[in-house]
Parts: C-alpha cells; sequence; structure tokens
C-alpha cells in the first residue's frame, strides 16, 4: 500500500479548495431559498376561509387573536408538498402550541379520505383541511402552485408568501423577527 505525501504547499491549496466550494454550495443555498420567499410588502388582512374538515364537516377559519398561523396549502400527489412535512412537523413540534400553528390545506381536488391517509402514512401533527371548491385558494389571490405557504401573524395580517417548499432558515428567522415586533 503506498501513502500519498501531500507537500506543505499543496495541502494548504486542497484545505482553500474545500473551503471554497464549501462557501458557494452555501450561498447557492441560500440564495435559492430565500429567493422563494417574499415578505408582503402591504401586509392585507387574511380574510375568513371556508375550509372542510376531514370528517367532512364545513368550517370557518381565521386566526385567533395573539396567534401566529403558517397556512401551508398543499397536494397529497405533490412531491415537494411531501418533502417538506418533515419541516412543517417540526415548525409544529418546536414552535406549536398557544402562539403558533402550522395549518395544513389541501388544494381542491384532494378527497378527504386521501388527505387522512397521507396524514397517517407521514405522521403529519399539525391540523389539517381541506379546500374541496378552491374558494380558499381564489380568496388569497389565486393559489395556484403547490405548495405555497402564508405567514399570518399576531394581528391577522399576511406577512409572508412562501411559493415552493419552505426552507427552514426562511421561516425560522421570520418567526423569531416577529417575535420582537
Amino acid at each position: 500500500m503506498r501513502l500519498i505525501v501531500l507537500g506543505k504547499h499543496r495541502l494548504r491549496r486542497w484545505a482553500l479548495d474545500i473551503v471554497l466550494m464549501v462557501l458557494v454550495v452555501a450561498g447557492v443555498y441560500v440564495w435559492t431559498q430565500w429567493r422563494g420567499a417574499s415578505d408582503v410588502a402591504t401586509p392585507a388582512t387574511l380574510p375568513v376561509l371556508t375550509l372542510q374538515k376531514l370528517d367532512g364537516q364545513w368550517v370557518q377559519y381565521h386566526p385567533g387573536a395573539n396567534q401566529v398561523t403558517l397556512i401551508n396549502f398543499w397536494s397529497t400527489d405533490c412531491p415537494p408538498c411531501i418533502a417538506e412535512i418533515p419541516a412543517l412537523n417540526w415548525l409544529q413540534q418546536w414552535f406549536g402550541g398557544i402562539g403558533f400553528t402550522v395549518l395544513g390545506v389541501a388544494v381542491a381536488g384532494n378527497t378527504p379520505q386521501a388527505i387522512a391517509a397521507a396524514r397517517s402514512r407521514f405522521a403529519m401533527d399539525y391540523p389539517l383541511y381541506a379546500d374541496k371548491n378552491g374558494a380558499a385558494a381564489q380568496i388569497l389571490g389565486g393559489v395556484t402552485l403547490t405548495p405555497t405557504s402564508l405567514l399570518i401573524n399576531h394581528k391577522g395580517q399576511i406577512v409572508g408568501r412562501y411559493v415552493g417548499a419552505i426552507s427552514l432558515p426562511v421561516v425560522v428567522w421570520r418567526l423569531l423577527w416577529m417575535s420582537h415586533e
């Protein structure tokens, strides 16, 4: 077995190359994740949403006073939607409870049975509803791509819109920032 011995100069060059590659990868990650996030310039108040519970009962949803909500529009047959479920579960586990909740809203075309099956299969531990007729997506300006998430502040205003799978650093940063507002 032959050992390769690197000279002092080569070792430094190799370490510099590794550091530069890590910085480039981190930069690309941050740029692509923050690109899909947008703070809403003029926050609009979240309208009352009519949603269907998994048992078929219709409910009117509006966030409670001093409640921060991340409303996630998703579909049971959407790979990025499924891929972000662990991140949503993590948010609910760490920030959930009094003052914050993740709310999953399956877009039109998803049956309550399919949503319940996804909840069981992917261990989703946040409230799930169906936007059976698409009215909630329409009233919010037409949610056309899944996943799309809306961040609602403690005043009931839409302060963030995230198209595509959410990025935990982006949402956690915004939640921490909101706690100081």
